[in-house]
């Protein structure tokens, strides 16, 4: 026992040594490795934030050129190009009023025309409120209100018209007021009260349906006046308008889809209106949650204004910047002084290039980022070989371990199975020794045993000696295999006979330990060729395994079957089974299945691997079909006899 104990503890001391020398020096350079790897991350990291500084600083004049060519066309008043998007308009703010361009962006205006009011005039009415209100005679001052509304005066004729309109709704003719109302709303040079007279008519009018119940004639009206109230079609202060549109979306039934767009003009126009003692300069406002840029400058008589929404700015300002931060291999993000994202998205971190409004003089601070993906060629070049040396080196070490590790492995396990051969024969040889030891004694006693006692001892000495032969047979066989030096003669067989014979010889030992050896014999042209010693040997050596595993089972069955151009012999147990993962190891030679272990039971290792060496030499396979606690079968397949099967004596 001894030897086979140092035999592993050498190899095991040499794999630890070699595993060390290979583990030290790999540490080491891997070591070595991650601090270039660090060293070469913080260089790169300065440069990138270089690179990231003076491309804000790129970016920021770009921008700057951008917004400079926008004021350069306001400054010339050139407003055509503001009609090329549908969120921009021009505005010229005087005292006199609000001009903008394209007409209909603006849904409200900051400043009304001045003395709208006043181009009514009070005399050309005073007769018809006197008759309306001090006299009473609504027909009189209908009558009066529709002789004024033939003047030429547009103003005065819209005056009257609105009048007449109210005398007749007094007098309890509503269809006469809806079309003095209808006519006034044809009166669109003219202003009433400050408004539009058309915006009042119209608006008057769809108020008188709805009073009257007449709903499908309101929604139709109501419809149309919406569609112009946000057209921009009137000039309307916002609080007008507002109480225009809430009144027609009363009347249609649903809320109007307002551009968000819009409302912001309108809400930058008001700013910019609030703001005239400012000469020039350039602003971003958010009203209504949209980005509106205003950039203004003052002339004669009045203040020149642009106005942008957000996809001016986009198309026009912002996406050829970002175009230009994308080809650095960064991304950049605008966001207004109240810190509202313009453009881009929101970027954090402490990587990020910052110019704020104050230094650049735009109205927007802009954030410079890393896009992600853009890597500096030379540093990743460089990065991959260096992690490609690293991977070999340890694919290197880590295979180097593994051969050597599984080297001690099989290692170990050799010499377990060695150690585990030695005790499994040095009990087999023991078992059978004992025995002759012990009746040699009886024997040798000073008494003489009757005859019939002598005789049994005799035969029992008999079987201890056939077993002895058998198992220093089987060592020897065994080695002859291994080195492939065993001689096989090939005669025809039948393998009914032989399975007969060593199921009968097999028995007379089994029956002693209460098994039962049932024959099962098939067709009667179970002919093959083969060494009937080799083959009985590795039929005996089935039934052997059988016994051994049988467990508390006492019933083996042996048959021979012809199988097409197979012959079959094959051995049934019903004991205790073998693992799955046990059924293709248990062949290799010292190897033996748990059970024999756990239970006990002696054996040498080699039986199976001799069934395996014998069915291989004749051309034949052996298989196991098993399953724990539901016993074992044992199959030898050989090739059945023909005419032409070679005899031969060869090994």
């Amino acid at each position: 026992m001894p030897v086979p104990q140092a035999h592993a503890g050498r190899p095991r001391r040499l794999i630890l040594s070699v595993l060390v020398l290979l583990l030290l020096p790999g540490a080491a350079v891997v070591w070595l490795g991650v601090q270039l790897l660090s060293q070469d991350r913080e260089l790169e990291a300065r440069q990138r934030d270089e690179r990231r500084e003076s491309t804000a600083d790129v970016l920021a004049a770009a921008l700057e050129q951008s917004v400079a060519t926008s004021e350069r066309r306001l400054r010339a008043g050139d407003m055509t190009w503001a009609a090329a998007y549908r969120d921009t308009v021009a505005l010229t703010l005087r005292a006199s009023g609000v001009d903008a361009y394209p007409r209909g962006r603006l849904l409200f205006q900051p400043r009304l025309p001045a003395g709208d009011a006043g181009h009514e005039d009070p005399g050309a009415f005073a007769n018809g409120e006197a008759l309306e209100y001090r006299d009473r005679n609504l027909s009189a001052a209908a009558a009066a209100f529709r002789a004024a509304a033939v003047s030429f005066d547009p103003h005065v004729r819209a005056g009257a018209l609105l009048r007449e309109a109210r005398v007749l709704r007094k007098m309890g003719r509503p269809d006469a007021a809806l079309t003095a109302y209808r006519e006034m709303a044809q009166v669109r040079a003219a202003r009433v009260l400050g408004l539009p007279a058309d915006a009042v008519a119209r608006r008057t009018r769809c108020a008188l349906l709805h009073d009257l119940g007449r709903h499908r004639e309101c929604d139709s009206e109501a419809r149309g006046f919406l569609a112009d109230l946000l057209g921009g079609t009137w000039a309307l202060d916002r609080g007008t308008f507002e109480a225009y549109l809430a009144q027609a979306e009363r009347w249609v039934g649903s809320p109007a889809a307002v551009p968000p767009w819009q409302t912001a003009l309108g809400a930058a126009a008001e700013w910019l209106a609030a703001h005239p003692d400012r000469d020039a300069g350039r602003q971003v406002l958010t009203g209504a949650g949209v980005p509106v840029a205003l950039l203004w400058q003052r002339v004669d008589g009045g203040t020149r204004a642009f106005l942008g929404g957000p996809d001016f700015q986009r198309l026009e300002w912002f996406e050829p910047m970002a175009r230009r931060a994308a080809a650095r291999g960064f991304r950049v993000a605008l966001s207004a002084a109240d810190d509202v994202v313009v453009f881009g998205d929101a970027l954090t971190g402490s990587a990020i290039a910052r110019r704020r409004s104050f230094e650049t003089g735009l109205p927007w601070t802009m954030l410079v980022g890393d896009d992600g993906t853009a890597q500096d060629g030379s540093f990743a070049s460089r990065r991959r070989l260096l992690l490609a040396a690293l991977a070999l080196l340890m694919a290197i070490v880590a295979s180097g371990a593994y051969f050597i590790t599984r080297s001690m492995g099989r290692e170990l396990a050799v010499a377990r199975l060695q150690t585990d051969f030695v005790s499994a024969v040095s009990h087999e040889f023991r078992t059978p020794l004992t025995s002759l030891q012990q009746f040699t004694a009886l024997l040798n006693d000073a008494e003489e045993p009757p005859a019939a006692k002598r005789k049994q001892f005799y035969e029992a000495q008999a079987r201890g000696v056939e077993r002895l032969r058998r198992l220093v047979e089987s060592l020897l066989d065994f080695g002859r295999m291994e080195a492939g030096a065993r001689p096989y003669r090939r005669e025809p067989l039948d393998a009914r006979s032989l399975a007969g014979r060593v199921t009968r010889e097999f028995e007379r030992e089994a029956a002693a330990l209460g098994f039962t050896i049932v024959l099962r014999e098939g067709a009667a042209d179970a002919v093959v060729t083969g060494d009937e010693e080799a083959l009985s040997r590795a039929l005996w050596n089935l039934l052997d395994n059988a016994v051994k595993y049988s467990g508390e089972s006492r019933r083996i069955e042996v048959s021979c079957e012809r199988d097409g151009s197979c012959v079959i012999l094959a051995v049934r147990d019903e004991g205790l089974g073998i693992p799955k993962d046990e059924q293709t190891k248990i062949f290799d030679k010292f190897v033996r299945g748990e059970a024999s272990r756990t239970r006990g039971i002696k054996g040498t290792g080699i039986g199976l691997a001799m069934v395996r060496h014998i069915v291989s030499a004749h051309g034949g396979s052996v298989r196991v079909r098993s399953e724990p606690g539901c016993g074992s079968t044992f199959s030898i397949g050989l090739p059945a006899w023909t005419e032409d099967a070679p005899v031969s004596s060869a090994g």
